[in-house]
């Protein structure tokens, strides 16, 4: 079991002991370690690995000592302590992936009722053309109806609702969440480990994303412009000085313009400030042109702002590559464009 989707949709709770945690998820199990969080209980049994239907009855034999029972063949077995501490899975810490990987605010909470439901967070104005983004979490079809209607009785507009995966659904929940506009992403096929254990979106998760949000929040007319660019500039050749937090002077060559943050496409739709992409590029400029986890405003969610930005900057200079790459080191970003900060 390559992602721990169908391990969490196994469990009708969403805690249970290191050893149980360790044979749901296999060989996965320590690279999805940082979506477990240990809890002061410790648990009454354990399964026997290698035999689905056996189970050890856990006791405290001494002080720090304990055993387990086998009820099938009458014995007694010690038991590691290690594997008896009971760990949750943290879906504040999923609401926090997620966000980095679409976008959205994170405004994490359990919602009231029996169930496992969660508001994660909202994109844009949750009030006007924006949207929420909920989690329910179900071992059984019964209590997904349950989630569902909650849902769709508390909240008016259309939302995007995560699931584990979609084997739960039938055509009634399916019919009521169109017929609102709601989007429905199975984790399972939308979060996907990458080769270096960082967490990606899927393809198709992030185009089902970005048709619904441009359905809800139609993009306005574009301001932006293109640089006169010289036939066959390089990045290297590309100098942007920051004037001040909203203008920056642009020099290719003998070509120079001073351009606001909005003719560079790096404005936020939903505000009409500068764009986290703009933050960014400015934050390049302050140290530098260059990256690591130990610069000031380093963090996970810079990893598709940087990919956002250098879309951007290839559009507006029609230049190929990337602007922005990977150090030799593979340990951070260093800008192949020149970059003068307003606040050297």
């Amino acid at each position: 079991m390559s992602q721990p989707w169908q391990a969490l949709e196994s469990l009708n709770d969403v805690a249970t002991s290191h050893l149980s945690w360790r044979l749901l998820l296999g060989d996965s199990f320590d690279s999805n370690r940082d979506l477990l969080v240990p809890i002061k209980e410790l648990a009454a049994a354990l399964p026997v690995p290698g035999r689905p239907y056996e189970w050890l009855e856990v006791s405290e034999f001494e002080e720090g000592v304990f055993e387990g029972y086998n009820q099938k063949t009458e014995t007694y077995v010690p038991v590691d302590r290690r594997d008896i501490v009971c760990y949750e899975f943290s879906f504040g810490k999923l609401a926090g992936e997620l966000a980095a990987l679409i976008g959205f605010e994170v405004a994490f909470e359990r919602l009231g009722g029996p169930m496992y439901r969660f508001r994660l967070g909202h994109f844009g104005n949750p009030n006007g053309s924006g949207f929420f983004l909920y989690l329910a979490k179900v071992s059984d079809p019964r209590r997904l109806d349950w989630c569902i209607d909650a849902l769709l009785a508390e909240t008016q507009r259309p939302f995007v609702l995560f699931l584990t995966s979609n084997r739960m659904l039938n055509g009634r929940n399916e019919s009521a969440l169109s017929a609102r506009g709601c989007l429905i992403i199975p984790l399972e096929q939308a979060m996907l480990r990458g080769d270096d254990g960082e967490w990606n979106l899927s393809p198709w998760a992030r185009e089902q994303l970005v048709t619904f949000r441009d359905r809800l929040m139609p993009r306005p007319q574009s301001t932006v412009g293109c640089f006169p660019t010289p036939t066959g500039s390089r990045w290297s050749d590309v100098e942007i000085e920051f004037k001040d937090g909203e203008t920056v002077s642009v020099r290719i060559s003998d070509q120079r313009e001073v351009l606001s943050f909005t003719q560079l496409g790096l404005c936020d739709s939903r505000s009409g400030k500068p764009s986290k992409q703009w933050e960014l590029l400015r934050t390049f400029a302050e140290n530098h042109g260059v990256m690591t986890w130990q610069s000031p405003g380093a963090c996970r969610q810079n990893r598709k702002r940087r990919e956002l930005l250098n879309d951007s900057l290839r559009k507006f200079f029609d230049i190929e590559g990337d602007p922005i790459e990977l150090t030799d080191d593979k340990k951070g970003w260093r800008c192949v464009i020149r970059l003068k900060s307003d606040r050297a």
